[in-house]
């Protein structure tokens, strides 16, 4: 499905940005990931942009996770059906969240006391807390395969910075955290503390406005060396030249 025609069904829909929008379905065009893992969903926008992609390829799956009682309008499940891609992913809604989704999979996936590897890129956009996201990580690192990249969205977003009016974000009762804890970007300190230094990643992308950060596991286990890269925010006028430029693409 071209680009341009899932932006027109889900265009208006949050949570992601026409930027990071055009970054998934390239980097999905161009790596043609058959196993998508999806954590935190809302909407299910970013998941219609990744199923279009898979679509044009013509191969590939979407594992995309999230909460049982949380409402969203639109769902997931219906803008995948108004975009006609929901063939390419499969919604998991769990009573408590993702990380006892990631606990079955690792299960499903341990044949003689090792874990098979099975997804070939992760997404996490969910509670942005350090003690469910850091754990997450180290979950997923069991699933995703050698090469395979992970993304982290909301990289420097603070409860600070959350709507106050309610009295918990994603779970997370605002009153229960210290000053601290509210105060510091949980997606970060996971970031440099958590995955950029495990040993099995040397790959280390971050946009510098604060919002996406992404590692790549080694493909080759014990490889050397380590590379950071600040991405910069692409202008409109770029984001409108790549949009053409996938239309041309696709037809």
């Amino acid at each position: 499905m071209r680009f341009t025609d899932v932006r027109a069904v889900v265009g208006g829909v949050p949570f992601i940005t026409p930027t990071h929008a055009v970054d998934l379905y390239e980097r999905i065009l161009r790596d043609r990931p058959m196993e998508i893992l999806e954590l935190g969903i809302a909407h299910g926008t970013a998941t219609c942009y990744m199923a279009a992609a898979l679509d044009e390829i013509g191969a590939g799956r979407i594992t995309a996770v999230d909460l049982r009682d949380v409402a969203f309008d639109p769902s997931a499940e219906e803008q995948l059906e108004r975009c006609g891609l929901s063939r390419y992913a499969r919604v998991v809604r769990m009573q408590t969240g993702y990380t006892w989704f990631l606990h079955d999979e690792i299960r499903r996936q341990t044949r003689d006391g090792l874990c098979r590897p099975s997804y070939d890129l992760c997404i996490i956009d969910g509670p942005k807390n350090w003690t469910i996201d850091g754990f997450a990580f180290f979950l997923v690192d069991k699933l995703l395969k050698p090469g395979g990249w992970i993304i982290f969205d909301d990289f420097d977003w603070t409860y600070a910075a959350a709507d106050q009016s309610r009295p918990a974000t994603d779970g997370i009762t605002h009153r229960n955290l210290s000053d601290e804890e509210r105060s510091t970007p949980h997606i970060r300190e996971v970031f440099e503390m958590l995955v950029m230094q495990h040993p099995s990643y040397s790959q280390f992308v971050v946009y510098n406005n604060n919002d996406w950060a992404m590692a790549q596991k080694k493909a080759v286990s014990g490889e050397e060396g380590k590379s950071y890269t600040i991405r910069y925010r692409t202008e409109y006028g770029d984001l409108l030249s790549r949009v053409k430029t996938l239309v041309r693409r696709s037809r």
